[in-house]
């Protein structure tokens, strides 16, 4: 059972949170649930965004979910102060889809670009500044030029009930297998 004081802290930490989500509810996508939502949330195209029950999005987080299926969150996903996810690269090519299943959680500082279709399987803890990069620039070999707007989206997949420690990298085309741990300030370029 939770003490006064416990319970006071936690009414002082959702109270505006939770009137903020209940502002934003009304352009959520379908069926979605109302997300605890902190101080300075951007989000851009909330129509495409599903929520579950019981989400947290921390202060100053910026979502953009201009994608060609959805950005679908889970029941009970976590996404910590300052998290970046950028769905589109460009005003021509939105990206796949971005979805996190049930009880994830994901630290502060995280960006993730979404190119590919990006998966995070349920029951991952992944600690402070992730970065995923779900598209990765190919070489015009004419020119040597890699802003010519030519991408590989392969897309990122993270197995059920895995554990990624602080300030890791994933690049376009990983799948990491359930269960697994990937250790903190890992840069996983191939699977």
């Amino acid at each position: 059972m939770y003490s006064f004081r416990n319970l006071i802290y936690i009414f002082d930490k959702i109270r505006f949170s939770f009137l903020r989500g209940c502002l934003i509810y009304p352009f959520l996508r379908k069926h979605s649930s109302i997300p605890l939502i902190g101080r300075n949330v951007r989000l851009m195209a909330p129509w495409n965004l599903k929520t579950g029950k019981r989400n947290y999005i921390g202060d100053n987080s910026y979502i953009e979910c201009y994608t060609k299926e959805k950005v679908s969150l889970g029941n009970r996903v976590t996404l910590r102060e300052n998290t970046w996810i950028q769905c589109r690269s460009g005003l021509n090519e939105p990206s796949e889809a971005l979805i996190i299943e049930d009880n994830v959680y994901i630290g502060p500082n995280s960006v993730i670009g979404v190119g590919g279709k990006i998966i995070i399987r349920s029951g991952c803890q992944i600690g402070a500044r992730l970065a995923i990069s779900a598209e990765s620039h190919i070489l015009n070999k004419d020119s040597n030029d890699f802003v010519s707007g030519n991408v590989s989206r392969k897309g990122v997949e993270i197995g059920k009930s895995t554990w990624i420690g602080n300030n890791v990298t994933l690049l376009d085309g990983i799948k990491i297998g359930e269960g697994c741990v990937v250790g903190a300030g890992s840069v996983v370029t191939k699977t």
